[in-house]
């Protein structure tokens, strides 16, 4: 059995999936989201922030695997590049296509097609989080923006405007909007 960084392997003769190494399992996804539902808020954070950490190792295992001139990280990597592993190690979890958008100065990630449904957004926010954050190794905060249909959108910032854009959509606020304001540039003050 070949394994590397990148390799999704399955050895039926003992029963084992793995990537890169990783023992991996494959679970239906209605039986993951009835322990999600069933988990306290406490421990779907910490199921999911392990999940999203698991994904950004896989992602910067990938990257690290293309050669001796590869990046030596996340954040050395073009855009292109960093989002193709990312997304590569997303859909190896299972958990659906992993895309960005800019919105302005904004990074937007969505995820579509995932098979936990609107019911597994939180554990997707949650699991990006700690994805982003292994594969970068700098804190960001993701807050769920929409769904509609099959398609989920993620704001990625820092806490203070991820805070700011769950108030002002918990006020009703579209989220196109804050991300227009968050994308202005702060007044000066008089010179």
């Amino acid at each position: 059995m070949y394994t590397n960084a990148g390799t999704l392997s399955f050895d039926l003769a003992e029963g084992l999936v793995r990537l890169g190494g990783e023992a991996r399992l494959v679970v239906p996804a209605s039986a993951l989201m009835a322990l999600w539902g069933g988990a306290s808020p406490a421990a779907r954070r910490v199921f999911a922030r392990a999940l999203g950490e698991s994904i950004g190792r896989a992602a910067e295992k990938r990257l690290a695997a293309e050669g001796p001139d590869a990046p030596r990280g996340m954040l050395d990597a073009s855009p292109e590049a960093a989002l193709s592993e990312l997304a590569a190690a997303w859909a190896l979890a299972g958990l659906g296509a992993l895309d960005i958008e800019r919105w302005g100065r904004a990074l937007v990630f969505v995820v579509a097609g995932s098979p936990l449904g609107g019911d597994g957004d939180e554990l997707c926010e949650i699991a990006l989080e700690g994805a982003l954050a292994t594969a970068s190794g700098k804190g960001v905060r993701v807050v769920r923006l929409e769904r509609v249909e099959s398609r989920a959108r993620f704001f990625v910032s820092s806490a203070s405007a991820t805070a700011r854009m769950r108030a002002e959509l918990a006020r009703g606020t579209v989220w196109a909007e804050v991300l227009a304001e968050l994308d202005r540039p702060a007044p000066r003050g008089d010179a």
